[in-house]
């Protein structure tokens, strides 16, 4: 069995890189056969980790990074028998919430896809979209990520805007201000926007929100962060495996962090897509409790 860690070096504005550094000295201290291979740009590591994918079935794929790089490595190691290792290197680390301590080493999770694109946590469309956009435009290291986000929101608010959207056979050009598509439960660092989603139940949590106002879209983000936002009378809560989205002008839809842009979103869960490592070597899962605190 060979690990490939594969190291986002300036994601969590450095940590990554220092974890790198501390992968490696536990490997060679515990005579453990590995790779570390540092990305150098967009797509570096998706295309890393499809090299990788074929290689041997017990290779471990470490994702080292923030949501952004998990993203990429799970595009390149889903659909196959490689498995999947998530160190949070980052600084919002959404999806790693989700990895709960068990006893078993290896299991198998649910996989959204948009398009062409797949996600393992978040992908959303509207206001949520527009708010991922404009935060990756004004990330900047003295800054943390909620903050960030909160700067998102607040331009985003600013210049508040409502979109048509056919929904399958539910609506048709109905105004929305977001739509958000959930296999996980967190996003924009550390929000609970579906307390219920589950990784394996093999279906999506959506959320609806019709069109509001600037005081309502303050009073419902007020909501999510008391996690009462879906007793709100704009949110309407459904679940499914596999919807399509139609509009009449081009959208971006946030998918994990990545922004991809179209006027028809076809959204499907992929049933146990994924192996996803729950347990490994004990010092590198103690690097994992330290940097779960973090």
């Amino acid at each position: 069995m060979k690990r490939i860690f594969i190291v986002n070096p300036i994601a969590g504005n450095g940590k990554a890189l220092k974890m790198g550094k501390t992968l490696k000295e536990i490997c060679d201290s515990e005579k453990l056969k590995y790779e570390i291979i540092y990305t150098t740009g967009t797509d570096c590591a998706r295309n890393i980790a499809k090299q990788h994918r074929s290689e041997c079935r017990e290779n471990i794929v470490y994702s080292v990074g923030g949501d952004g790089t998990l993203n990429e490595v799970v595009n390149g190691v889903v659909n196959s028998n490689t498995i999947l290792g998530v160190i949070p290197g980052g600084t919002g680390n959404d999806f790693y919430k989700m990895i709960k301590p068990n006893d078993q080493r290896v299991r198998k999770i649910d996989v959204g896809k948009v398009n062409d694109h797949y996600f393992i946590n978040i992908a959303s469309l509207g206001l949520d979209a527009k708010i991922a956009e404009r935060a990756n435009k004004i990330k900047n290291k003295f800054l943390s990520n909620k903050l960030v986000y909160y700067m998102g929101i607040a331009c985003e608010l600013i210049n508040l805007e409502s979109t048509n959207l056919k929904i399958d056979d539910r609506t048709k050009d109905k105004e929305f201000t977001m739509l958000s598509v959930c296999n996980g439960a967190y996003y924009g660092g550390g929000f609970k926007l579906a307390p219920s989603a589950s990784i394996f139940d093999g279906a999506f949590e959506i959320y609806e929100v019709s069109r509001i106002n600037l005081l309502q879209a303050l009073k419902l983000f007020k909501l999510l962060l008391n996690k009462q936002h879906e007793n709100s009378k704009f949110v309407d809560y459904w679940k499914t495996d596999y919807f399509t989205v139609e509009s009449t002008v081009p959208l971006i839809c946030n998918v994990d962090g990545e922004i991809i842009t179209d006027q028809k979103f076809i959204f499907e869960n992929i049933e146990e897509g994924l192996q996803l490592l729950y347990n490994d070597h004990p010092k590198i899962m103690s690097l994992h409790k330290k940097l779960g605190k973090c």
